[in-house]
């Protein structure tokens, strides 16, 4: 299975855009006391704050801008879980970044814009709050067309069970190990991130010599493998309602995770999945 998924990622490697130049555009998260989920253009990025303990995480989001224009940031602010309001002693700092190519060095990056918690939010005894980020972006690609044509879920019959179904599937691949329909699943989102974030081939096949992420999500040769059940998870609509996401209710976490046990401990893999559906389609694709 292994020489076969490493010979199959090679041929999806190849088919990686290419783009004269590659501005990357980087959101510095800080925040403690609270928890915190981003999105950019109204789509949540996969990772999340929302436990609460403190964090100073980078996030790339080229890969939820669709094209050049006018964009928005969303950061949504909570209490602590356990607490109703926002604390005083809370704290979020977020700052959106911009490189002009991909190797830059951190220190040439130009900072764009910079939000921060009012001073006097527990003054304020607010359980909710959002900070938001306006700004242009100047991309070299557009991978707009997809999102654009969508269908609006909200109009779509039945779309919760439609889409519990899609993520129950996509699971059932992972439980079976089935890697050739699952990667053929995920081929385009895959392509999309790998191709605006500017990888290349061999940068991937070097990473995946050090993990390869779609082996260690896939193989079935390991010791007490667990495929997480499909539980306690919540369903939204985004993107004026033309992706549906599936995710964990209570923190807001991917909900497709392998996980097994090793000489070191428990690894494991997650897969960031959001679908839509295609115009003329009857069917959700991961977008």
């Amino acid at each position: 299975m292994e020489e076969e998924i490493i010979a199959y990622q090679s041929k999806k490697y190849d088919k990686i855009e290419k783009f004269d130049t590659r501005p990357l555009y980087i959101l510095q998260v800080n925040k403690n006391n609270c928890r915190v989920l981003v999105s950019c253009n109204d789509i949540p990025h996969w990772i999340t704050f929302f436990d609460n303990t403190g964090a100073s995480t980078p996030l790339f989001i080229n890969d939820y801008i669709p094209k050049s224009g006018k964009q928005i940031i969303t950061i949504q602010i909570y209490p602590k879980e356990g607490e109703e309001f926002i604390a005083d002693n809370a704290d979020v700092d977020v700052k959106l970044k911009y490189a002009k190519d991909k190797d830059d060095g951190v220190d040439t990056y130009t900072n764009l814009a910079h939000v921060e918690l009012p001073e006097d939010v527990g003054s304020k005894k607010t359980p909710y709050l959002e900070l938001k980020i306006p700004f242009e972006a100047s991309v070299p690609f557009d991978f707009s067309r997809d999102l654009e044509t969508a269908q609006d879920l909200s109009k779509v019959p039945n779309i919760d069970e439609k889409i519990l179904k899609k993520y129950n599937q996509l699971r059932d691949l992972l439980v079976k190990g089935d890697w050739f329909n699952f990667m053929k699943e995920i081929e385009n989102s895959d392509l999309k991130s790998c191709s605006y974030l500017y990888a290349t081939k061999q940068e991937l096949i070097t990473e995946d010599k050090v993990e390869n992420m779609d082996i260690t999500r896939l193989k079935l040769n390991v010791i007490d493998r667990k495929v997480d059940a499909i539980k306690n998870y919540e369903i939204g609509l985004y993107a004026n309602n033309k992706l549906g996401l599936l995710r964990n209710k209570k923190d807001k976490t991917e909900i497709l995770n392998v996980e097994f046990k090793t000489d070191k401990g428990i690894d494991g893999a997650t897969k960031p999945i959001i679908l839509y559906m295609p115009a003329g389609s009857n069917e959700l694709k991961v977008w």
